[in-house]
């Protein structure tokens, strides 16, 4: 029984696709923009989309990157689609010479929904009940020949932009780290922990299905047995919200789909840090 569910794998990943190819029509035609930001910067612009067809081209470039890329997953169909693109706006960087976008971030405003991605994954009801606009950050990529500091710095102006537009008092949500070893996630986590990066004021826990095993107790055979440093695991956008000021919850949610964790994130504008005060509010 096992095996035969196993070879339908691939066919039930077809569906899906086939199913997100119908479904990214009606996301298409629900979608407007909430909060014009427009600016530009050398080659590039960056924007708040405003049409179905630039909606179409971020889930071309999210197929790209999270399926094609990280998954390693091939389909006719190639759209990454969600049923909370149309209450979101979708910040992008465009190349002024290929006029294509090559990097995007999904901004969910509670101003304008009541419903966020993050909750698909962890409890975290207390968080809501903090008073403040909350702006969530989820759906981040770019593409790989543009992964350079110039496209990074550019979405996180962008961001502030919309965060100053919406007067967000947090900005949250999910950051992945590539690995699903209990060993490698105990390093990341004490690592959180010796540097005071640990979320403490709210509760955040897993929903029972992302739920970890107990993480490993760490003893100096366990951390030999690490092949990468703890630096390593931890991606550029993790690192630049924790230089932020951002905190993350201890307890990471298991993603099986793209073998990672997922660490709740919360950015209390009033702690931004002195650094990215400096680069990021003035225009």
């Amino acid at each position: 029984m096992l095996n035969q569910l196993r070879k339908m794998e691939p066919f039930n990943e077809i569906l899906t696709q086939y199913g997100n190819r119908l479904h990214a029509g009606r996301v298409e035609r629900l979608f407007y923009r909430k909060v014009p930001v427009y600016f530009e910067k050398g080659s590039y612009i960056v924007k708040t989309i405003e049409s179905r067809a630039e909606l179409k081209e971020v889930m071309k470039l999210r197929y790209q990157v999270f399926h094609k890329e990280y998954r390693k997953k091939k389909f006719p169909f190639g759209l990454d689609v969600e049923s909370l693109d149309p209450v979101a706006d979708h910040l992008v960087i465009i190349d002024k010479e290929s006029e294509k976008i090559v990097g995007t971030y999904r901004l969910i405003c509670s101003e304008f929904s009541n419903v966020f991605y993050s909750q698909s994954e962890f409890t975290i009801e207390g968080f809501f009940e903090l008073p403040g606009v909350k702006l969530e950050m989820s759906r981040a990529c770019i593409h790989k020949d543009f992964r350079k500091g110039v496209v990074m710095n550019l979405l996180w102006r962008g961001l502030v932009k919309y965060m100053n537009e919406v007067k967000a008092k947090y900005l949250f949500g999910c950051s992945s780290v590539k690995t699903m070893d209990p060993r490698e996630v105990s390093l990341v986590v004490e690592k959180f922990r010796g540097e005071g990066q640990l979320l403490t004021s709210i509760e955040a826990r897993p929903l029972p299905m992302y739920k970890m095993a107990r993480l490993t107790v760490l003893t100096s055979e366990s951390v030999e047995t690490v092949s990468k440093t703890v630096d390593e695991m931890i991606p550029a956008l993790l690192q630049s919200y924790l230089k932020a000021g951002a905190k993350v919850a201890a307890s990471p949610a298991l993603d099986r789909d793209f073998k990672c964790v997922d660490f709740f994130t919360v950015l209390d504008m009033e702690s931004l840090t002195q650094l990215y005060e400096r680069r990021y509010r003035p225009d």
